[in-house]
């Protein structure tokens, strides 16, 4: 079984009998090529077509406008035009409820606060709202059955 991130290199993985164990791990670490084996499951290795990567993008300035302005109506707009699907999954998943609820609201302003925390160089645009949306309905399913 691999781990997403994990670095898949079989050739410094096992010493040759000639080697001791401590000198494999130093020629590896100084070996030119360390940092450049390719990670499996890295998102970069995907192939997108063009309307994923258009949505990805509009998710993406989504974001980073929300995180330096959190009252842009337009962001918020193409934040929910571009995830619609995972953010009423995750409010049917968790708060039994559908997107004319006013439970949409609550979660929408959650995530607009969490997108200070969107880091452009590191997180996947998608799989970061969809993550924050499960992350919020769960929150909020818990704060309403702590009310009744």
């Amino acid at each position: 079984m691999t781990v997403p991130g994990q670095i898949a290199n079989a050739q410094n993985s096992h010493p040759t009998p000639s080697e001791s164990p401590s000198q494999v791990d130093v020629d590896h670490f100084h070996s030119p090529n360390r940092g450049t084996t390719s990670f499996v499951g890295n998102a970069s290795n995907r192939v997108l077509d063009p309307a994923d990567l258009a949505s990805m993008e509009k998710t993406r300035a989504a974001l980073l406008q929300l995180g330096d302005s959190p009252r842009d109506t337009l962001a918020l707009v193409a934040l929910w035009d571009e995830n619609r699907y995972s953010i009423e999954h995750e409010m049917h998943l968790h708060l039994y409820s559908a997107s004319n609820s006013p439970l949409l609201q609550e979660l929408l302003a959650r995530l607009v606060w969490h997108s200070i925390f969107f880091c452009d160089e590191v997180d996947d645009p998608k799989a970061w709202v969809a993550r924050c949306a499960s992350l919020e309905a769960r929150r909020l399913a818990l704060q309403l059955m702590e009310a009744r």
